[in-house]
């Protein structure tokens, strides 16, 4: 049952950034018709695109393209993002509300302290909301969202003097993998938000909301410094947890970037120019994942996302794509921190693929 008043207030959060945030460019009406449209053009392009390289057995596939279909793209400007991201960061937080007790909300109607989670929120997603090109949110409707925000792409391409029609297919590329990554493996949404909600709870059930505007009071200075909120929020009891959901953070990351780099070259022909230029914003992270990675301190190092990239690479080489599928098929298979510095160990775990 959802609870009669959430703890965070969309209205309140995108207020806020819209205060704190550039709007982004603003083309003409036709201009702007024209970018919408081809966004969601190199949307469904890289559909294929992803699939081509993922080269998921034939039910599989089959599976995923159906959830594909169901799922949504919206092109969104920047406030529009702000606003699904606190939706989806308000029904973390409600899920994670300790059961029996009639949830957080209901025990601690602190009007006060709702609205200072609220703006601190705002605040937090004001800062990265004007560098978002685009996110894929596997919690945002019953097959997922993917998001592209328009001013943003437009800004970049024409800062970078990227071909708009590479760019925005470059950028529609890595968020499409994440959705392909969710719909080919059906139970990896329950399962992140389950470990989410693990993480969450004892913070919320010691400290009420008063401990949720403590923490997110912290939050910009860290995404700022790229600090990890670790010590902050996270008991020691806590670090498997922590380390099982970078892995799976860096896994999805790893596995976008090499989706990326090998269908870029026979399509995108400016795609080295681009990265080139792009290389130096990959230190922002993007929508939830920000928020989830600044939190569990995995967002500090590119190094993690680069072993990710690493252990993707190193499973190709020996078995081909295909040698990537029990990734797809339970938890159980997903590599262990461990296992994405040391490949050789998950594939040993994992043995040969039938």
């Amino acid at each position: 049952m959802r609870l009669l008043m959430s703890l965070i207030s969309e209205r309140i959060v995108t207020a806020t950034a819209r205060e704190l945030m550039p709007a982004g460019p603003m083309p003409a009406p036709a201009d702007a018709a024209a970018l919408v449209e081809n966004l969601h053009d190199a949307a469904e392009t890289a559909i294929d695109l992803v699939l081509d390289v993922m080269r998921l057995q034939p039910d599989v596939e089959d599976g995923a393209r159906g959830r594909l279909a169901a799922g949504q793209t919206r092109v969104v400007d920047r406030l529009g993002w702000v606003g699904a991201n606190a939706r989806t960061f308000s029904r973390l937080l409600d899920d994670a509300s300790p059961p029996g007790r009639g949830g957080i909300a209901d025990r601690i109607r602190d009007r006060a302290a709702r609205t200072g989670a609220s703006v601190e929120l705002g605040g937090a997603l004001a800062l990265v909301g004007s560098r978002v090109l685009g996110q894929f949110d596997p919690f945002a409707g019953p097959a997922g969202t993917l998001y592209l925000v328009a001013p943003t792409v437009l800004e970049v391409e024409t800062a970078i003097r990227a071909r708009p029609r590479d760019f925005r297919l470059w950028v529609a590329l890595h968020e499409q993998t994440h959705h392909v990554q969710f719909a080919a493996a059906p139970w990896l949404a329950d399962h992140l938000r389950e470990r989410i909600g693990a993480l969450l709870e004892p913070m919320l059930d010691a400290s009420g909301l008063d401990g949720l505007q403590d923490t997110l009071r912290s939050l910009p200075a860290a995404l700022r410094n790229r600090e990890s909120l670790l010590d902050a929020v996270v008991a020691p009891s806590q670090r498997a947890l922590v380390d099982e959901v970078g892995a799976l953070m860096s896994l999805l990351e790893g596995h976008a970037d090499f989706v990326m780099d090998a269908v870029g070259p026979r399509v995108i022909p400016t795609v080295r120019s681009i990265r080139r230029s792009f290389d130096v914003r990959r230190h922002e992270a993007a929508g939830l994942r920000s928020l989830v990675s600044t939190l569990l301190g995995v967002d500090e190092k590119l190094a993690q996302y680069r072993r990710g990239a690493e252990f993707v690479r190193a499973v190709v080489a020996e078995r081909g794509h295909g040698g990537l599928a029990p990734v797809w098929h339970g938890a159980e298979n997903l590599p262990t921190a461990a296992e994405i510095a040391a490949p050789r160990l998950w594939l040993d775990r994992t043995g040969p693929t039938r």
